[in-house]
């Protein structure tokens, strides 16, 4: 993986720490760099990165605030995982609300399924752009991404994993 102070980040901002930004999947860093300065030359906007690399722990402390419909939306769109099932009957055992430790220990203890590319470097969210957001949906795809729009979730952002960077099973 480059490092972000080595790769010229023109057209981006982070607002997530850069060392998650680093573990990036090279294939991923050059695509947002692509995608960055094709919707820089057509919309004149910097893109703003609010997520990259995540841990598992990360991911658990994100999921266990989000509501039965969050998880539903956003982790279902392929079938209903036992880790879903699981965080939405702690939750309800535990009178609607959950920790983030018991979060991770149902993500560590999962039977199926990955999590979210986000766990090997091949996500990142990018904050919705003020100009031209199916500019940015069309680049996105043109350079390889997945995209999903999570403001129906209540998150003003836009999910972009890439197609080149494998998905893997993390459990810790």
């Amino acid at each position: 993986m480059i490092k972000p102070q080595t790769r010229d980040w023109r057209h981006l901002r982070f607002s997530c720490d850069m060392d998650n930004v680093a573990r990036l999947h090279e294939r991923l860093q050059d695509a947002l760099q692509a995608v960055a300065a094709g919707y820089w030359d057509a919309a004149g906007e910097e893109l703003v990165v609010t997520s990259a690399w995540r841990s598992l722990r990360h991911c658990a402390a994100l999921m266990a605030g989000f509501s039965r419909a969050q998880l539903e939306g956003m982790y279902c769109r392929k079938g209903y995982p036992d880790y879903i099932r699981e965080l939405v009957a702690a939750r309800a055992r535990q009178g609607g609300g959950l920790s983030a430790e018991d979060a991770y220990r149902i993500l560590c203890q999962r039977q199926e399924g990955y999590i979210s590319r986000h766990l090997t470097g091949g996500a990142v969210d990018i904050a919705r752009p003020h100009r031209d957001l199916p500019l940015l949906l069309a680049l996105l795809a043109q350079h390889g991404f997945q995209t999903l729009d999570e403001e129906v979730f209540g998150l003003s952002c836009i999910h972009a994993s890439h197609h080149d960077v494998p998905t893997a099973i993390v459990r810790e």
